[in-house]
C-alpha cells in the first residue's frame, strides 16, 4: 500500500466515528438558491445535533418540517456507512420509484466531489482508492481486495426489503408510504441483529400513519427528533408570517415549531364528533336484538365488525376482527368461527368481492358461500356512504350517538374513527390514504349505507290497542276483574 493509500486509509477510519468531521469536511448538497449549486455541507446547529443522535442510536424516528435539508443528511450519513467500511448495505425507501431513484442521484452528487472516492471511468492514472458506479437505483462501491458496498433504492412496496440484510435502512417520507405495517414487518428484521443495524425514519407528519404512532409511542425504542421549521436560521418570523400569508392560514402542518403541532391537524379530521364521552359505552344494548356482520376484504387486511341493533334503532359495535395475508378462505372461515354461536341476519360486503378472480375463475363471494358465509351486497357510493355515516354517529348536545362501540371491543376501528382525515379535494369524503385507516372505516361504512332493520319489539304481545269499551269495563271492574281484563285483553297500547 503507498503512502497515499495509507494517509486516505487513516482519514476513513477517523471519518467512521468523527460524523461531524466528515460531513462538514467531505459532503455537500445542492442548493436551488445559491449562485453555484453544490454547496459544502456546513450545517446548521440542529441538523448537527440531529447527526450526532442518528449515529449513536439503531432505531431513529425524525419529525420534522418541510424543506430543511434532511435528506441530504441522511444521505451523507450513508455515504459515510458505505465508505469507511467496506462490504456495507444500505437501503432506501421513498414513495415512488422516480423518488427512490432520487436518492440514489444525490448519493452520486456527493460521491462526485469527494476526493476520496472516483467514479468509476473517470479515476486518475495510478489510483487505487475506491471507485462507484451509479445505476439508476443502485450505486456500488468498489474497494481494492475488499467486498463492495452497495446502495439499494425502492419504491414504497411490501416486500421490498425481505430478503435483505442491511447495516442501514432508510425509510424518506415514512408517513407518505402506502402498506407502510407490511413494509415495516419486513424491513425491521433487516437491522435487528444483536451485532449492529441502524434505521432512520424521517418524514412531515400524516394524522393515523404507522409514522405518526412510532413516534408518539412512549413505550417503544426509538430515538425521537423533531426538527421546527426555524432549524434553518435564515428562517426569521417574517418569513414565518409570509410563509402563512401565502399559504392561506394554519401551516403547522407543513412548518410545525412545536411536536403538538406537527401531530395535530387542525379542521382534518373527518369524524371530529367521534369521541369516547359520546360514542364508547359499557352497557350493551339490551332486549330484542338483531345483530350483522360487515366487513371490508383485502389480502393486505380482513376488517370485520359484527354490529347488533335494537328495537329502537341504536345499533353498536360489539366485536372486531383485523387481520392480514389472509387468503379468502381463511376469511371466511375466521369470520365462521366467530359468528357460530351467533344469529346472524346479514353479512354486509362491498360489491368488488362479486368480481371473477383470474387465477380461480371464481369470486371472493362465491369462496366465502363455499365456506359459510353468504354475502350480501351493498352499495359502494363513497359520498353515500360517508352521509349515512355521519348520520349514524351524530351525538346531539353531549348524549350518546345512535351508533356506540361497546368498551373495549373495537379499539381499531375507534382508532380509524378518530384518526381519518377529510380528503383534501373533497371535503365531503374521507381520504383514503393513508391506506391502513380505511379498512375499518370502510366495513362501517357498509353497515351505515344498507338499510338496517330494528330488532322485533318485545313489547309486541304485551300490548294492544283498546277500545272506548274496553277502558270502561277496565274503569268500572275491581281489582281482581281488573287484573283478567289485562290477562285476557293485554296492556292497553
Amino acid at each position: 500500500m503507498s503512502e497515499v493509500s495509507e494517509l486516505r486509509q487513516i482519514e476513513l477510519d477517523y471519518c467512521r466515528d468523527n460524523v461531524v468531521y466528515y460531513v462538514r469536511t467531505y459532503c455537500v448538497y445542492e442548493d436551488k438558491d445559491a449562485e453555484e449549486l453544490i454547496q459544502p455541507f456546513d450545517m446548521w446547529d440542529m441538523q448537527e445535533k440531529a447527526l450526532l443522535s442518528i449515529h449513536e442510536n439503531r432505531l431513529n424516528i425524525i419529525l420534522k418540517a418541510r424543506q430543511l435539508g434532511f435528506s441530504w443528511l441522511v444521505i451523507s450519513y450513508a455515504s459515510n456507512v458505505m465508505l469507511t467500511k467496506s462490504g456495507r448495505t444500505v437501503i432506501g425507501l421513498s414513495r415512488t420509484e422516480e423518488e427512490a431513484g432520487e436518492l440514489v442521484r444525490r448519493l452520486g452528487v456527493e460521491f462526485r466531489n469527494m476526493p476520496l472516492i472516483k467514479e468509476k471511468g473517470n479515476a486518475p492514472n495510478g489510483w487505487d482508492g475506491p471507485v462507484f458506479e451509479q445505476f439508476t437505483m443502485k450505486l456500488v462501491i468498489h474497494f481494492q481486495d475488499q467486498p463492495d458496498s452497495v446502495f439499494k433504492a425502492f419504491p414504497s412496496s411490501p416486500g421490498s426489503v425481505r430478503s435483505f440484510t442491511a447495516d442501514l435502512v432508510i425509510f424518506d417520507e415514512w408517513a407518505y408510504q402506502q402498506f407502510a405495517d407490511l413494509i415495516w414487518k419486513s424491513a425491521y428484521p433487516a437491522i435487528n441483529r444483536t451485532t449492529g443495524g441502524k434505521f432512520i425514519g424521517l418524514s412531515t407528519n400524516v394524522r393515523g400513519t404507522l409514522f405518526e404512532s412510532k413516534f408518539t409511542d412512549v413505550n417503544n425504542k426509538f430515538n425521537k427528533i423533531f426538527i421546527p421549521w426555524y432549524a434553518d436560521p435564515r428562517r426569521d418570523k417574517q418569513w414565518y408570517e409570509d410563509t402563512k400569508l401565502n399559504c392561506d392560514g394554519d401551516i403547522t402542518e407543513e412548518y410545525p415549531a412545536t411536536i403538538d403541532e406537527a401531530l395535530m391537524s387542525i379542521g382534518g379530521a373527518y369524524f371530529p364528533e367521534v369521541r369516547l364521552e359520546t360514542h364508547i359505552t359499557d352497557e350493551p344494548l339490551k332486549g330484542n336484538l338483531i345483530k350483522y356482520v360487515s366487513l371490508d376484504y383485502g389480502f393486505d387486511k380482513l376488517s370485520v365488525h359484527w354490529i347488533q341493533v335494537d328495537e329502537n334503532f341504536n345499533a353498536q359495535v360489539y366485536m372486531e376482527l383485523d387481520i392480514s395475508n389472509y387468503n379468502a378462505m381463511q376469511a371466511a372461515d375466521a369470520i365462521f368461527k366467530l359468528s357460530k354461536d351467533e344469529k346472524i341476519e346479514m353479512y354486509l360486503a362491498p360489491p368488488d368481492l362479486w368480481n371473477r378472480q383470474a387465477t380461480t375463475g371464481k369470486s371472493t363471494a362465491i369462496v366465502f358461500h363455499e365456506h359459510g358465509i353468504d354475502l350480501v351486497k351493498v352499495e359502494n357510493n363513497l359520498l353515500q356512504g360517508c352521509m349515512r355515516m355521519k348520520e349514524w354517529l351524530y351525538a346531539p348536545d353531549g348524549q350518546k350517538a345512535k351508533l356506540t362501540i361497546l368498551k373495549d371491543c373495537a379499539p381499531s376501528l375507534l382508532r380509524c374513527l378518530q384518526k381519518i382525515q377529510k380528503d383534501k379535494l373533497k371535503p365531503n369524503i374521507y381520504a383514503k390514504t393513508p391506506h391502513e385507516l380505511t379498512h375499518d372505516v370502510d366495513s362501517l361504512r357498509y353497515f351505515c349505507v344498507y338499510w338496517i332493520l330494528p330488532a322485533e319489539s318485545s313489547l309486541k304481545d304485551k300490548y294492544r290497542k283498546w277500545t272506548q269499551d274496553m277502558y270502561e269495563d277496565y274503569k268500572n271492574a275491581d281489582d281482581e276483574t281488573k287484573q283478567y281484563l289485562i290477562q285476557k285483553w293485554g296492556e292497553p297500547k
